[in-house]
């Protein structure tokens, strides 16, 4: 059987606007810089008043390594609700035009689709307005409905650990025979749930993903060879991504460094993400987890040298000649 990647997260759409000053002062409903949460409504108004001048891309964590895993040319499913809408459209397209399953991904008649709006001013700085909406709908007995015997693979989103039906999932996938990857997403979510955190790594897991704040957000007051240490206590494999010093696969009896490639870094929005996406494809190819990282870390940076979380064809043409090279 071909390996197999079930993603799980918040299916959101992205807008990215470049905006004046003036129009952030009259549509935003928060300081410049911020991150609120705002209504369906809202979101219209303020879309409407760009007069169809932005960017809409699909967005979440696990939609962005799906998407570019299934591109690659892995296997992969979406778990999660969209809203009955033109934007769950959207995300459902994109995703089927990524190669990416979209039947998992469940519609709910009552709530619009998530969405975050990124007000981008001259200065480049981002006001985030968003809401999840449907995404935030999952219930366990939609969980229920999965056959997780399916899939060689499970990667959760570090932002669901606060959903109710997450340990009804983790125990339908290790029953499926399904291994379980965790990414920490977010170095504040880990300072705040650290305990629940811990409690779902200790109970098995396979693969965890973080960047160093992360990792000390998991383990307070540690330094980076002392996570290092620590980490094969806790699962079999860490990917512990160090940004401009690449990165480090931690197992039981080795660590290895994945160097990072020099890149004039533009946005690092989806870095991780793409991270993720390439390790997995190497690891559906069956390669040694070094090269794995390799080939995450040359998706990682091909996004950071543009904008957003999508690639031109040039870009995907380009990044897919150079994992082709990796020996």
């Amino acid at each position: 059987m071909a390996f197999h990647l079930l993603g799980t997260g918040s299916p959101l759409v992205d807008y990215s606007l470049a905006v004046t000053e003036e129009f952030l002062q009259k549509y935003s409903p928060c300081a410049k810089g911020a991150t609120v949460h705002i209504s369906n409504a809202e979101k219209n108004i303020i879309t409407d008043a760009c007069n169809g001048s932005f960017l809409r891309t699909p967005g979440g964590s696990a939609a962005n390594t799906l998407r570019t895993f299934t591109a690659l040319g892995g296997k992969g499913a979406h778990f999660g609700k969209t809203g009955n809408d033109a934007d769950g459209d959207f995300f459902c397209r994109a995703m089927r035009q990524a190669g990416c399953d979209d039947s998992l991904l469940l519609k709910d008649e009552n709530f619009s689709t998530g969405y975050c709006l990124s007000l981008v001013t001259p200065d480049g700085e981002r006001t985030m307005l968003s809401d999840l909406g449907a995404s935030l709908k999952v219930t366990a007995d939609d969980v229920k409905k999965i056959d997780f015997s399916r899939y060689d693979f499970l990667l959760l989103e570090g932002y669901l650990i606060r959903e109710k039906w997450l340990t009804v999932m983790l125990t339908a996938a290790r029953a499926g025979g399904c291994k379980i990857a965790l990414d920490l997403n977010n170095f504040a979510m880990v300072e705040q749930y650290r305990e629940i955190f811990t409690e779902i790594i200790n109970s098995g897991i396979d693969l965890l993903f973080a960047n160093e704040a992360e990792m000390q957000a998991l383990f307070p007051g540690k330094e980076r060879q002392e996570i290092v240490k620590l980490l094969p206590e806790k699962v079999p494999m860490a990917i512990f991504k160090l940004g401009k010093d690449g990165a480090l696969i931690v197992e039981k009896d080795s660590v290895t460094a994945i160097p990072a490639i020099p890149t004039v870094v533009k946005d690092t929005t989806g870095a991780g993400d793409f991270f993720a996406a390439g390790f997995f494809y190497g690891l559906s190819l069956g390669l040694p987890h070094h090269l794995c990282g390799q080939i995450g870390t040359l998706c990682a940076s091909a996004i950071i040298a543009g904008s957003g979380t999508v690639l031109s064809k040039e870009n995907w043409n380009s990044l897919k000649n150079k994992i082709r090279g990796v020996k």
